[in-house]
């Protein structure tokens, strides 16, 4: 996380080369000084991250991601339409009736893992961190709606939200591809910034959606890119 703590250096003049007014002057012009740099000193940067609390410190217990509407389906999907090609090396993790798949995944470290589950656990904590060398452009992930429904957005925290310094550090996606299994894709860019971004996509008639990594905003000491929550939005 980056310092944002200022240094005020002081030089102080030898009293034998001060007469007694010059001191008091000096003095007099120190404690001036000093009361109008204590303000800034003092002043924490503007806390503008989610896990920050209300006095502008770390909060221990950071919220989490908000429930996505209809996230689970409300009535039965159709069960027809051409099966996904499946990604090179992939990783898939059910959850509840659908299912996320990954191209990579990091390995794990410091005791977190890194897998598609991770997409929608509601929690700031985790994430998706592709593990492919470079900075993950053309690593992709994909959900299975098990079976066609009508898609009508997809939701995503860009990044990795545990907390601002690894937001930084980390890599964030900029521009990505959507492509349904009815044929249709758009490519479409993220703000880098945290919170949920919605994407909207109309009415797609789909049972499987597949989000490819086109460009990245760079980390500033990672190539990993991270996603914390992806979720489709869907009509039925």
């Amino acid at each position: 996380m980056r310092d944002f703590a200022r240094l005020t250096e002081w030089s102080l003049l030898s009293s034998r080369q001060l007469s007694a007014s010059a001191l008091g002057l000096g003095v007099a012009l120190l404690v001036f000084v000093a009361a109008s740099v204590v303000p800034s000193a003092v002043a924490q940067p503007r806390c503008v991250f989610l896990e920050c609390g209300p006095s502008e410190a770390p909060n221990p217990n950071p919220p989490s991601a908000p429930v996505i509407a209809r996230l689970q389906p409300v009535s039965p999907p159709q069960q027809e339409g051409l099966a996904r090609p499946a990604l090179s090396g992939e990783t898939c993790d059910k959850v509840a009736q659908f299912k996320y798949c990954v191209s990579s995944v990091l390995k794990p470290q410091f005791g977190f893992n890194y897998l598609p589950r991770n997409l929608v656990d509601s929690d700031l904590k985790t994430a998706w961190v592709e593990g492919k060398s470079g900075n993950g452009e053309g690593e992709s992930l994909v959900v299975e709606l098990d079976g066609i429904r009508t898609i009508t957005a997809i939701q995503v925290m860009n990044g990795y939200h545990k907390n601002e310094r690894l937001f930084l550090a980390n890599s964030r996606v900029h521009v990505a591809e959507l492509q349904f299994s009815n044929g249709k894709s758009r490519r479409v860019s993220l703000a880098d910034a945290p919170g949920i971004q919605t994407l909207d996509v109309g009415k797609q008639k789909a049972e499987w959606v597949r989000f490819t990594i086109r460009s990245v905003y760079a980390g500033t000491k990672y190539t990993d890119t991270a996603v914390t929550e992806f979720r489709v939005v869907t009509g039925n």
